[in-house]
């Protein structure tokens, strides 16, 4: 069975063997990144922003006014799916958080199948703390619950990405300095010394604003500049989907709060 995600873990072997794995994927996101020849595939185009932004705002929809988490697991999953891919244009880093994505979407349908399938991301979460989860104050053991804490953690850092460039007065901000400056208000509090090494490093891979926008417009396999009109649709994709993931987020967090479950353990 795969270990909760790539950040942490509940026994040092799988520590070990993740935080090994973890700094290797930084080390070649960083290589292939000088390199030039990092390859993504990109079918979507502009559109990639868009069917994120469609499937954040359906599960939004879908929970109407009942309690957070109204919504069920499977559609999700689906959703951190296409959020993941489309970051996957960005650049050679984002292979990084992809893998935790992944980790984190596979333990979350783990611990779902696990307790026979609940009709809800809550109904899981609530199935979860009968189980008894929330071992200590701030201490929660392996679970879908603790994934998708973790999940938001990152899905902060994306939503931090997505601002930047979606905010035309950002034209010549410094990727990799303010990515980091997201990193640490995001991500880095609950990370040890090592792994904020490694994140701090792989950092410096992102490329420029400019060349992230000509990536989402165009896909990462295209050469070329995109015209003004399509930047500016791809812009407004960007607010949009900005404001979406804020709204995901707040609800996520909204759902673990209002069940009393947190961790707050470095790893």
């Amino acid at each position: 069975m795969l270990p909760v995600y790539l950040f942490r873990c509940s026994w040092p072997s799988w520590w070990g063997a993740q935080l090994a794995c973890v700094m290797a994927v930084a080390c070649l996101a960083v290589a292939l990144q000088r390199s030039g020849v990092f390859k993504t595939e990109a079918d979507e185009d502009a559109t990639a922003v868009g069917l994120v932004t469609h499937a954040w705002a359906g599960l939004l929809k879908q929970q109407g006014r009942r309690p957070h988490g109204s919504f069920p697991v499977e559609k999700l999953l689906e959703a951190m799916a296409l959020q993941s891919k489309a970051g996957l244009s960005l650049g050679p880093f984002m292979v990084l958080i992809a893998k935790c994505d992944d980790a984190n979407m596979r333990t979350i349908r783990t611990w779902w199948e696990k307790h026979s399938r609940p009709s809800s991301l809550r109904a899981l979460a609530e199935a979860e703390k009968r189980y008894g989860i929330q071992q200590a104050p701030k201490q929660l053991v392996e679970s879908a619950s603790l994934a998708l804490l973790w999940a938001t953690r990152m899905q902060a850092f994306w939503l931090g990405i997505l601002r930047v460039l979606a905010d035309g007065g950002m034209a010549k901000v410094h990727m990799p300095s303010h990515a980091t400056s997201i990193y640490r208000s995001t991500v880095e509090p609950y990370h040890g010394i090592l792994l904020r090494g490694v994140f701090k490093t792989a950092l410096q891979a992102l490329p420029s604003r400019s060349e992230m926008l000509r990536r989402l417009a165009l896909g990462s396999n295209t050469d070329g500049t995109p015209p003004p009109e399509q930047l500016a649709k791809l812009g407004r994709e960007l607010r949009r989907c900005a404001d979406v993931t804020a709204r995901t987020v707040a609800v996520l967090r909204g759902m673990l709060a209002d069940l009393s479950l947190t961790d707050e353990q470095k790893v």
